[in-house]
């Protein structure tokens, strides 16, 4: 009798201590995207600070004559065409789409969609702030498929079509090898177009990831909330 009571005893101090691990081992997996943010808010910053400084200049010229190296009007117009799926205009319209489908289904996050403007907004401060002249205009091929308005900016840095495709990608509960794939193909046509350097493209890319990743943390700690 005495066995078979320490016996027990023993199993319930060992379940005791395995439930006082729990918490912090899920407090540290909560951690981890906040970690995630962190380290691409990092990025963005050195990103800046090495584009302004003009330390990628010459390798974003050499990696767009690269890309470049190929030409093709049909490839003109495909690259184009991909392009327009990245206007303001389209990327506002799918993302308040987005927004207007959840809140049907009464799906909390259906505001995560519209945090899109912010991704407006930090790009017009960031062509503003950072000091990186457009691709020069005799690289350009763009064809003008559909007239949409257009604002001229000093700077080309972050590319705002990749940024709001990447945040699109992001929030849009898409299979993840068909958001890398639309991705990587908005920033290689709009290096391939002449619209941006490389640097630019990669600035839209953590620009969009970061403010997806910030918008669904805050959503998931307001529904825990």
């Amino acid at each position: 009798m005495v066995d078979a009571r320490l016996l027990r005893g023993g199993r319930a101090r060992s379940v005791r201590r395995r439930l006082r691990i729990l918490p912090s081992h899920q407090g540290r997996f909560r951690e981890l995207p906040l970690i995630r943010i962190a380290l691409l808010a990092a990025c963005l910053v050195a990103l800046c600070v090495v584009v302004t400084l003009g330390v990628l200049r010459e390798l974003d010229r050499a990696l767009l004559d690269l890309v470049q190296s190929v030409n093709s009007p049909l490839l003109n117009l495909f690259a184009s065409a991909v392009g327009l799926l990245g206007q303001a205009e389209v990327t506002g319209g799918i993302g308040l789409g987005l927004a207007v489908a959840r809140l049907r289904r009464r799906q909390r996050d259906a505001w995560v969609p519209l945090v899109l403007a912010a991704v407006l907004a930090v790009e017009l401060v960031l062509k503003t702030a950072v000091a990186q002249p457009l691709p020069p205009k005799e690289l350009s091929r763009s064809v003008e498929l559909i007239p949409f308005a257009h604002v001229a900016f000093a700077g080309a840095f972050p590319s705002g079509h990749v940024a709001r495709a990447a945040f699109l990608a992001g929030v849009a509960h898409v299979p993840a090898w068909l958001a890398v794939s639309l991705v990587g193909l908005m920033m290689l046509t709009r290096v391939y177009l002449g619209e941006h350097w490389p640097s630019d493209v990669l600035g839209g890319l953590l620009l969009g990831v970061l403010v997806a990743q910030v918008a669904v943390v805050a959503e998931r700690r307001f529904r825990r909330h």
